[in-house]
């Protein structure tokens, strides 16, 4: 299944979107994580039988624990 997010955050760059694939990538339900810093838009690829709020609310705490302040809303 694949989910969108539009990402907010006023300091987000490479490195730090980078950082935030990488930590979502390790999470069980997740397999794959596309964030462009440009474009301001995460792209995830999850299990069918993924709870999508869960993986919400734990891409939205790895998101704000790499860089404060940044939070995701569902497209």
């Amino acid at each position: 299944m694949k989910l969108k997010y539009e990402v907010k955050s006023k300091n987000l760059c490479a490195n730090c979107a980078s950082k935030i694939e990488e930590a979502l990538i390790k999470e069980d339900s997740i397999d794959k994580a596309s964030l462009s810093f440009m474009t301001e838009k995460l792209k995830l690829e999850v299990s069918d039988d993924a709870d999508i709020d869960q993986i919400t609310k734990l891409a939205n705490q790895i998101a704000d624990k790499i860089e404060p302040g940044t939070s995701l809303t569902a497209i």
